[in-house]
């Protein structure tokens, strides 16, 4: 008996810095589906040609808004010609594909805010006019979709305000992978005579805090706090400037800067952390997409050294699974002072995030997966 058909549609970036929430989705349903994946390009290939699906590459060389559009009516006009039991639009920048489809086979994961996707350009008004057209648009195509599935409570809230409908608005956290949850395995308390670890995990730029970070390591250093950060996740350029922002800053032998590593590498690495680090410059967007480190630190046990923004303060309390910051230099000084002052809190921090974390498991988020998408 033949299975039903499901047709994955993604979007990647060139610099890509993560998959493990898009592959959690694509091998569960590779496993109860005749599953067809579908990327822009075959440099992508290599992160899902281990899971039992078709892949078909419908190629776009560029990743500018022009390509996206042309992506998304490619793969509209290829979906009404050969047509699947249902379709994921594995991506909130894939909404307005969604006009060019059955809204009954159709579900979308709504993982950005489409401001994200559509800001900035060259010409001036008439670019941000576009945008804003391109975001209507964005948020016409979800209420299009059969079932959308937004990744945190300040995504649904937005969709809802919105006009989606409330029953076809479905929260499904990100997920994330049991092996995280066997870091929280490791020793709690800090070692005496060993520095306070802490880690960085995703995409390094500096509008993602990396100038927060390295001169907040420094100024916690000059107060005499014995602390070192690594950075996951570094492109080469981020690598070279970090490595030489911390010789500038006196921090070279306890700032550790390294490139992308495979996801299954990822926990390992927190298991050697003492806390991990969130944070955000205060844009539009990310007053709305929360981070995927935030969740593996808390299912990884880990406290969160997380900046003031809603997208991190909806799930960690100050003081009781980690410690909330100013984005700022002297603000992430002061919570690392902090967490250094007590030995005995990280035992403490270290519980309760694990605890906090056991609700963003894969193995709990993965029914309510199925669910919406068999809802559409």
């Amino acid at each position: 008996m033949s299975r039903p058909s499901v047709c994955v549609v993604t979007w990647f970036y060139d610099h890509q810095p993560g998959f493990l929430d898009f592959r959690y989705r694509i091998e569960c349903l590779a496993r109860r589906f005749d599953t067809t994946l579908v990327l822009r390009s075959a440099r992508f290939v290599p992160e899902f040609q281990d899971l039992p699906l078709t892949l078909r590459i419908v190629e776009e060389s560029g990743s500018g808004t022009r390509s996206l559009l042309r992506y998304q009516w490619r793969v509209a006009r290829l979906l009404r010609r050969d047509v699947p039991d249902r379709v994921l639009l594995l991506g909130a920048q894939l909404a307005l594909a969604a006009w060019g489809l059955d809204p009954a086979r159709t579900a979308l994961y709504w993982n950005e805010h489409p401001t994200h996707t559509f800001h900035g350009g060259r010409w001036g008004a008439l670019s941000r006019l576009a945008n804003a057209v391109l975001v209507r648009a964005a948020f016409a195509g979800a209420r299009r979709a059969g079932t959308v599935m937004p990744i945190g409570e300040a995504h649904r809230e937005d969709l809802l305000r919105r006009r989606v409908d409330p029953a076809r608005c479905r929260l499904v956290h990100m997920g994330v992978h049991e092996r995280f949850a066997a870091a929280a395995a490791r020793a709690p308390a800090r070692v005496p005579g060993r520095p306070l670890a802490l880690i960085y995990t995703g995409t390094v730029a500096e509008d993602r805090g990396r100038d927060v970070m390295l001169e907040g390591l420094a100024l916690a250093r000059r107060a005499g706090i014995d602390c070192t950060l690594t950075l996951v996740g570094a492109g080469p350029a981020e690598q070279a400037f970090c490595l030489a922002r911390g010789r500038e800053l006196g921090i070279a032998g306890a700032l550790t800067v390294l490139g992308r590593v495979p996801g299954d590498a990822i926990p390992g690495l927190l298991a050697a952390a003492d806390a991990g680090v969130c944070l955000w410059r205060d844009r539009v967007w990310w007053r709305f997409n929360p981070p995927t480190k935030l969740f593996e630190y808390l299912v990884a046990g880990l406290p969160v050294l997380a900046s003031r923004i809603r997208t991190h303060t909806d799930y960690v309390e100050d003081g009781v699974h980690g410690l909330i910051f100013d984005y700022a230099p002297e603000g992430f000084a002061d919570a690392i002072a902090r967490l250094a002052a007590d030995a005995s809190a990280l035992a403490r921090l270290s519980a309760a995030a694990a605890h906090a974390g056991a609700r963003f498991r894969w193995q709990a988020i993965e029914p309510q997966f199925l669910e919406a998408l068999d809802a559409a």
